[in-house]
């Protein structure tokens, strides 16, 4: 799962949230979506499919689908853990996270107040790496608890959190549809569509 979960942050850092569910869905048994909607990368809708209207993830290329859906669907190469989908959610959700501190951090690389660039702020400079610490903490926890439930909405819980702290670094920016925080917000969106937050407990298979 480990070098899974690198390759699904790496891809959501360089292409958004759908490039990052994409590769989550096709490196986990996906399985419905806990509450009847999943999402899905635009391009792997269906064409007869219901969606549900979003414009913030319309304009992230993921669209809303209820299910049960036909035609073609991403398919895994075989049947992991039931919680992988999760994880590799929460993985893709990291790198869309790490771009949005990024983003945040050039932004402020551009502004200055005091004859000093924002960025270079002691206390920017603290939650920028307090918010990098806390993204490779969740990593690792990912990495090494994957598959257990608790760890993997913990890591979610965690990454919204993060996504907010970044988001704040962007001002009046964070808060406008076309800025980079509609990222993370999407990402969030795409995970709970999927993660089955009532059921946290993985059932043992029945003896034979």
């Amino acid at each position: 799962m480990s070098e899974t979960i690198t390759a699904c942050e790496a891809a959501a850092y360089d292409g958004g949230p759908a490039r990052g569910l994409a590769l989550a869905l096709a490196t986990a048994d996906a399985g419905p979506p806990p509450g009847g909607v999943g999402a899905l990368p635009s391009g792997d809708v269906p064409p007869d499919a219901e969606v549900v209207p979003h414009r913030l993830a319309a304009l992230e290329g993921v669209g809303f689908v209820r299910w049960p859906v036909s035609g073609p669907a991403p398919k895994p190469t075989d049947a992991p853990h039931p919680w992988t989908l999760a994880a590799h959610l929460a993985a893709a959700r990291a790198g869309v996270a790490r771009r949005l501190l990024d983003d945040a951090v050039a932004h402020l690389s551009r502004r200055s107040a005091g004859g000093e660039l924002l960025s270079q702020k002691q206390l920017v400079r603290g939650v920028v790496a307090d918010v990098h610490t806390e993204l490779e903490a969740v990593l690792r926890l990912l990495r090494v608890a994957g598959h257990l439930p608790a760890a993997v909405v913990d890591a979610h819980d965690r990454l919204t959190a993060l996504d907010w702290e970044a988001a704040k670094l962007l001002g009046a920016a964070g808060f406008l549809a076309d800025g980079p925080a509609r990222a993370g917000y999407v990402a969030w969106l795409i995970a709970e569509s999927w993660l089955d937050r009532n059921h946290t407990a993985v059932k043992e298979p029945a003896p034979c």
